[in-house]
């Protein structure tokens, strides 16, 4: 988290001041503004001193107590990185100190030692039972290495780990599973790199097998982690160590793209909303909330979501209804905002809520109003949503909303509607089903054909035709639309709902029976188009409905018709060895 405090004590005598600090605590000045004010600092760790007779103080200069007296009641810790070397430092200037160096069981090695104001200053150090280096050095090693499966050097180091868990060192487990995932973040390819996902595209280089297995690995920690925080052995410094390397790995997840779909910051914020404290889980959402307020940060509105989520669960056991509903409107979460406010009966304000959303968000939240009481809103909301813009989306959750609840005459209009904007022989038959129900199919049929005369839809004309058992409907309709280039005949109306293949091959089908003949000549277009196409694949194509003509002219007693067909075929295309090959294959 970002630092926006720090500490200023008001001293008697600056100099003196400075001279303590540096002589006593090994600090530096690294700031200072005349005789009034100073800042000094050691490694990351900073202070700032201030004169009483500085103009900064006056309104506070006859409260101050006595100098050696002042500081009386305060207790300053400063966070160290040697400090033994730090102890010595404070013995060998003869400071006054306080308290001896001792390690105390909430992992801290520590001494006091008191400033000539009084003030009580206690350097501290935290106590680890490991040196996280090592195990970010072997991690890093197996990375380098030419491993062939580089989980399986690297579930050593969590081994130990678990081993620490299971002897109630939490803290050391906790520093292991934080250096090994942090690691394994860094060094592999769960996390795409933009620039290099764009450079790669057209390469194969997207698999790599020796890291297979550490987004399991890496799970597995997180699950770890949540069950240290659930061990009641675990102490407030370990606690505090595993939250927030719960948390530093839900934000990293949360921030950065992969193509793998990871989740680890949904498996890491189920734990820490699952096994915290109610102070701790304040404490959590108060850095959610620094996150969601940073003015320097973006926040994506679907990264924004997701922290609304995580402060919701947080706060559920606290929050009244209108901080909830606060939360859901400054984070995007609409279907929770939508839900809380059924909940408490103010319909009017979730549908305002839900008419402002986009159509890929509508129907999930209208979605929520269908509950006893709440479903006509959900039908207006939609009507008047069609009326704006009839999505096809839409239409089809109304003919469904119609249908569960039997209302057949307002189904059948929305069916017409939809046929009507997109015509296919499913929602044709869907409208014969219907309309017959209702006693209404003969009229409707008329108007349903007339349209499709009108817009110039021959395909599905034809469709239609062969599903109702006209035969020689469609194959004066296929008449209709034959079209003829340099590679035979082809079948099209414009339409782009079928190839000619297709269409043509349809009517083929179920001309067999009652016109064979009409049939064998479809066939023959096709067969004879794909061969003038080339390709050895379209010959293999082409023997297919070869052999279909045969067997028709075989069923007609015609088989010296085929005969002379197949040899005129032969000849015609003598040039073309991979179509003889093709037909010697098939028998043909």
């Amino acid at each position: 988290m970002t630092k926006t405090s720090w500490v200023e004590i008001c001293v008697s005598d600056l100099e003196q001041s400075i001279t303590w600090f540096e002589h006593v605590l090994g600090f530096r000045v690294v700031a200072r503004d005349a005789d009034e004010y100073v800042e000094l600092s050691r490694g990351e760790t900073s202070i700032q001193l201030a004169t009483e007779s500085a103009p900064y103080w006056a309104p506070e200069r006859e409260r101050l107590l006595p100098p050696g007296q002042r500081g009386s009641g305060v207790e300053i810790v400063l966070l160290v990185e040697n400090i033994d070397t730090v102890y010595h430092q404070a013995q060998q200037a003869r400071a006054d100190i306080a308290r001896e160096l001792a390690d105390y069981p909430w992992h801290m090695r520590q001494f006091w030692v008191r400033h000539p104001d009084g003030y009580l200053i206690r350097p501290a150090q935290k106590i680890l039972s490991v040196n996280p280096a090592t195990y970010r050095r072997q991690v890093a090693e197996a990375f380098q290495r030419d491993t062939p499966r580089i989980t399986q050097e690297l579930l050593a180091v969590k081994k130990t780990a678990d081993s620490l868990a299971q002897q109630g060192d939490f803290l050391g487990a906790a520093t292991i599973y934080e250096t090994l995932v942090t690691e394994i973040f860094e060094q592999s390819h769960l996390y795409d790199d933009e620039e290099e996902r764009y450079d790669d595209y057209y390469e194969e280089e997207g698999y790599y097998p020796e890291e297979e297995g550490l987004d399991k690995l890496v799970g597995e920690c997180i699950e770890a982690l949540g069950n240290c925080l659930a061990d009641k052995r675990a102490d407030r410094v370990a606690r505090e160590k595993i939250i927030e390397v719960l948390f530093e790995i839900y934000q990293h997840d949360l921030h950065t793209y992969s193509s793998l779909g990871l989740d680890f910051y949904s498996s890491a914020s189920d734990k820490l909303v699952r096994y915290t404290t109610p102070l701790e889980r304040r404490t959590i959402a108060e850095w959610i909330r620094d996150v969601l307020t940073d003015e320097e940060e973006e926040i994506p509105a679907s990264r924004r979501q997701a922290y609304g989520k995580f402060l919701l669960d947080l706060e559920k056991d606290t929050l009244d209804d209108e901080a909830y509903l606060r939360i859901c409107r400054e984070t995007g979460r609409t279907s929770d905002l939508v839900d809380r406010l059924l909940t408490l009966g103010r319909i009017d304000e979730a549908a305002r809520e839900t008419q402002r959303v986009d159509d890929l968000a509508f129907l999930g939240l209208v979605n929520l109003f269908i509950q006893p009481g709440q479903d006509a809103v959900a039908e207006r909301m939609v009507r008047a949503r069609i009326k704006e813009k009839p999505a096809l989306h839409l239409l089809e959750w109304l003919q469904k909303y119609y249908r569960d609840r039997g209302n057949h005459v307002a189904e059948l209009e929305i069916a017409e509607t939809l046929f009507r904007t997109q015509p296919y022989l499913r929602r044709y038959q869907e409208l014969r089903d219907l309309a017959g129900q209702l006693g209404r199919w003969e009229p409707l049929r008329s108007e349903l054909l007339a349209f499709l005369e009108q817009t110039s839809n021959t395909t599905l004309l034809i469709q239609v035709a062969l599903d109702e058992g006209e035969i020689d409907k469609a194959l004066q309709l296929l008449k209709g639309i034959a079209k003829k280039d340099i590679y035979g005949y082809t079948y099209t109306d414009g339409y782009g709902y079928y190839w000619y293949s297709n269409i043509a091959l349809e009517v083929a089908r179920a001309a067999e029976e009652t016109r064979p003949r009409e049939a064998i000549e479809l066939y023959r277009q096709y067969a004879e188009r794909l061969i003038a196409l080339r390709d050895r694949k379209n010959y293999q194509a082409a023997c297919k409905y070869l052999a279909k003509m045969r067997a028709l002219y075989e069923k007609l007693g015609e088989s010296e018709a085929w005969t002379s067909y197949i040899t005129a075929l032969r000849e015609q295309n003598r040039n073309l060895r991979a179509l003889k090959e093709e037909l010697a294959n098939a028998g043909l």
